[in-house]
């Protein structure tokens, strides 16, 4: 498991135990150690570091620092397939792919892939780009679609001329229309929303569920807050903040295969059905915000065009 920087001991230590109880090599990473990956840019440096980690192992998992395990009993393997090399994941609060985490096999293709992600810093339009989440969706788009086709030039030029994180949306709501609901793109696998490995915490109020989840985002330690003292309800909290789902601080001495109980807070510990039916109801909203933005295209690509103007 590689991550990138240092968070708090809550944050850290989880995957730090997580590793141990499964016999996975955690590596917390800072990419002053790899002068190799000169990238300009730390969010596609991360990438070129993770490449030069990769030939060392099987496979990578890359965890950005503000993503926590909760569920020590997961294991990365489920996310692993014979025939897939990158597994990368659309988030759940929007339609974007994400750029903070993904596993990668150490196969010559995943090699490739990460260092033409990172030398897509070169390529990025003097645009409001996205640094790396938004280079990850032109990039991917035009490996598995022709460079001629008509519908991912239409996506490129909005993203030429995306001026603020609307039109970044919007431009992701084009590629993400190209994708369709389809998973796996040759030796590439980008996994539904809710059904990767990580979800941002704030969803639910920080509530989780054994079954439904395995490790939680937006963990950024100057951000927690304390827990409620009386059980919180699913439904979306602040972006900015989040509870810990532990009891007290992790002996990383008892971190082993024979030990996976962790001490939790019971008031975050929720019921399945009720994160469930929250989830999906607010993935039915995203739809419709998803909607709404590719609709944008044409006021975008043709701001003077009368949009009542019947086709001929």
């Amino acid at each position: 498991m590689c991550r990138s920087s240092l968070q708090s001991n809550v944050i850290s230590d989880s995957v730090k135990c997580y590793s141990k109880i499964h016999d996975y090599h955690f590596i917390l990473v800072r990419d002053s150690d790899y002068i190799a990956c000169n990238h300009k840019d730390k969010f596609f440096r991360r990438h070129c570091i993770t490449a030069q980690i990769l030939p060392k192992y099987d496979a990578v998992m890359f965890l950005d620092a503000d993503i926590g395990v909760v569920n020590p009993k997961r294991k990365i393997e489920e996310f692993l397939s014979d025939e897939i090399d990158v597994v990368l994941y659309y988030r759940f609060y929007n339609w974007e792919i994400a750029a903070g985490s993904y596993i990668v096999k150490n196969t010559p293709y995943a090699l490739e892939f990460l260092k033409e992600w990172a030398d897509y810093e070169s390529k990025l339009p003097k645009s409001f780009h996205g640094t790396d989440n938004g280079a990850i969706h032109l990039l991917l788009a035009e490996k598995i679609f022709t460079s001629s086709d008509v519908e991912l030039e239409m996506c490129r030029k909005v993203y030429n001329i995306s001026k603020w994180y609307d039109d970044l949306f919007t431009y992701e709501a084009c590629i993400k229309n190209m994708f369709g609901s389809g998973t796996d793109f040759g030796k590439i696998r980008i996994m539904k929303k809710g059904t990767g490995w990580t979800r941002d915490c704030w969803l639910t109020s920080c509530q989780w569920h054994p079954e439904t989840d395995f490790m939680l985002h937006g963990w950024k330690s100057g951000q927690l807050k304390e827990t409620p003292v009386n059980k919180t309800r699913p439904n979306q909290m602040s972006r900015i903040q989040w509870y810990n789902p532990f009891l007290g601080p992790m002996d990383l001495l008892r971190c082993n295969p024979e030990n996976t109980t962790w001490s939790y807070n019971l008031n975050l510990l929720g019921s399945k059905f009720e994160i469930t039916n929250s989830l999906r109801k607010y993935e039915e909203e995203i739809a419709m915000m998803q909607a709404k933005s590719y609709a944008r295209i044409v006021n975008l690509l043709e701001p003077n065009k009368n949009t009542t103007e019947k086709p001929k």
